[in-house]
C-alpha cells in the first residue's frame, strides 16, 4: 500500500489522506483532543501510545513501532547502516523508538542558549532558536520580501498574498491558511460540533479569539495565549537600562540586546547599524521606497505590516488602549506607552554626548544627529539631504506642490504643519491687536 498513490482513508475535518485505517484513526484524535493514554510518572495524557510495536524483524525477532523503523533496522543486518540501538524509557511504561525522545521526564533541559539562557530538551530546538538572535532568515517572500527562518512559515505567509486557505474545518466550514491554525481552532470546545450546523456558527475570520476578561480580540491562538499571561503572570524581570519589564527572563535578555552597542547588520546605503537582520530589512525600505502592505480601505501603502494595522484603525476608529490617568485613548500600544511617560516624567533614553534625556528612542536618535551631522534622508529630485524623515516629507511637497494643511480661519493651505501653526499665530496676533 505504501508504494501506491491511492490513499483511501480521508480525514473529514482537514481532508488529509492516509494509506491505512490505523493511521487515520490516530490522526482523528488530534482533532477531537482525545488523549486516552496517561503517563505513569507525570500524569500527562497523550493521543497515541508508543508502546505498541507490531513490526517484527524476521532475522533477530526485534520489534518496532513503525514499518520505517523496521526497514532502517534491517540495514544493520545487511551492513548498510549502524543506527543507535533503540531503548525503552525508564521513567514510565511507554516505549519509545529513540531514548532521547523521552527526555520530557528529565529534570533539566541540557541545551541552553548562550544569549538569553532559555533551555531546550533537544539540540535541534536550540539550533532553531538561535536563529532568533542571529537574525538569519534564509527564506524570502518574492512578493513583499519579508524573510522567514523556516520554509513552512514562508509557505503559510505566501497565502496571505494569494488568499489561499486549503485547510477547512469539517464542523463549521471555516478555512485556514495553515494546518496548525486549523488544529488549534478545532481543539477549542466551542468550535466543535455540538448540535449546531455550520450556518448556525457566526464566522469571524479576522477576530476568532476574544479575551473574556478585557474584551481584547486576537487574530490567532498563539497571540491569545500570550495575551492571557497579561492577566495571570506578573512582569518581574526589569531592564536596568530603560526600566521596561518582562514576564520571562529570556524576553528580558532578548530585549537587552537592543541596548547593546554591537550592531552587526549594516546598511550599505547609509551605514546605519542594526542588532537584528529583520530590522535592517525593514530599514532598507526607507531607501527603496518599497511599501508592500496596502490598506484595503484607502489603498495607502506601508513598509511594514504593523504600520498597516495601526493605520487601519483610522478607518475603524478603534482605540483599545486607554490611559488610566487622563482617559486619553490610543490606537496602538507603543503610542500608549510613550504617553504614560507624560505622567511619570520618565526619560529612559540618554544621549552619550551631552547627557540629555529623552522619553523615546526615536527622539534620542533625532537628537544624536545634531552631534553627528548625519542626514540619511535624501531627496530623489534635487539630492538635498535631511536629518529627519518628516523634514524630507515636507520638502518633497515643494516639488509636488501638495499643501494638505488648511487654515480653518481663512482657508489658506500649507505644505507642513509647522507652517500652518506659524500662520495661525498671525491670526491670533491680529485678533489681539484689534481687541487692544
Amino acid at each position: 500500500m505504501s508504494h501506491t498513490a491511492v490513499k483511501p482513508f480521508t480525514c473529514g475535518v482537514c481532508g488529509k489522506e492516509f494509506n491505512c485505517q490505523s493511521n487515520h484513526i490516530s490522526h482523528m484524535k488530534t482533532h477531537t483532543d482525545e488523549k486516552p493514554h496517561i503517563c505513569a510518572t507525570c500524569g500527562k495524557s497523550f493521543s497515541l501510545h508508543t508502546g505498541e510495536k507490531p513490526y517484527t524483524c524476521d532475522l533477530c525477532g526485534r520489534n518496532f513501532a513503525h514499518n520505517t523503523g523496521l526497514r532502517l533496522h534491517r540495514r544493520t543486518h545487511a551492513g548498510e547502516d549502524n543506527p543507535q540501538p533503540m531503548q525503552n524509557a525508564k521513567k514510565c511504561n511507554g516505549s519509545y523508538t529513540q531514548c532521547k525522545g523521552h527526555t520530557t521526564h528529565a529534570a533539566a533541559k541540557p541545551f541552553s542558549c548562550r544569549v538569553c539562557g532559555k533551555g531546550f530538551r533537544f539540540k535541534r530546538y536550540l539550533t532553531q532558536h538561535m536563529l532568533i538572535h542571529s537574525g538569519d532568515k534564509p527564506y524570502s517572500c518574492s512578493m513583499c520580501w519579508k524573510r522567514f527562518r523556516r520554509l513552512e512559515h514562508l509557505q503559510i505567509h505566501t497565502r496571505s498574498h494569494t488568499g489561499e486557505r486549503p485547510y477547512r474545518c469539517g464542523f463549521c466550514d471555516r478555512a485556514f491558511s495553515g494546518n496548525s491554525s486549523l488544529t488549534k481552532h478545532v481543539k477549542l470546545p466551542e468550535n466543535r460540533n455540538d448540535g449546531k450546523t455550520s450556518s448556525d456558527i457566526v464566522e469571524d475570520d479576522e477576530n476568532p479569539y476574544k479575551c473574556d476578561r478585557c474584551g481584547k480580540v486576537m487574530t490567532n491562538f498563539k497571540n491569545y495565549k500570550f495575551h492571557m499571561k497579561s492577566h495571570t503572570v506578573a512582569k518581574t524581570f526589569k531592564c536596568d537600562t530603560c526600566g521596561k519589564t518582562f514576564r520571562e527572563s529570556w524576553d528580558l535578555n532578548k530585549h537587552a540586546v537592543t541596548h547593546s552597542a554591537e550592531k552587526p547588520f549594516k546598511c550599505e546605503v547609509c551605514g546605519n547599524g542594526f542588532n537584528r537582520r529583520y530590522n535592517l530589512d525593514l530599514h532598507l525600505r526607507v531607501h527603496t521606497g518599497e511599501k508592500p502592505y496596502k490598506c484595503a480601505s484607502c489603498d495607502k501603502s506601508f513598509s511594514s505590516c504593523v504600520n498597516m494595522k495601526k493605520h487601519a484603525r483610522i478607518h475603524t476608529g478603534e482605540k483599545p488602549y486607554t490611559c488610566g490617568d487622563c482617559g486619553k485613548e490610543f490606537a496602538d500600544s507603543s503610542s500608549y506607552k510613550i504617553h504614560l511617560r507624560v505622567h511619570t516624567g520618565e526619560k529612559p533614553f540618554k544621549c552619550t554626548e551631552c547627557k540629555r534625556k529623552f522619553a523615546t528612542r526615536t527622539t534620542l536618535k533625532r537628537h544624536t544627529r545634531t552631534h553627528t551631522g548625519e542626514k540619511p534622508y535624501k531627496c530623489n529630485v534635487c539630492d538635498k539631504a535631511f536629518g529627519h524623515k518628516t523634514d524630507l516629507k515636507g520638502h518633497l511637497r515643494i516639488h509636488t506642490g501638495e499643501t494638505p494643511y488648511k487654515c480653518g480661519t481663512c482657508g489658506e493651505q500649507f505644505s507642513t504643519w509647522s507652517k500652518l501653526n506659524k500662520h495661525k499665530s498671525a491670526h491670533t496676533s491680529d485678533a489681539e491687536g484689534t481687541t487692544a
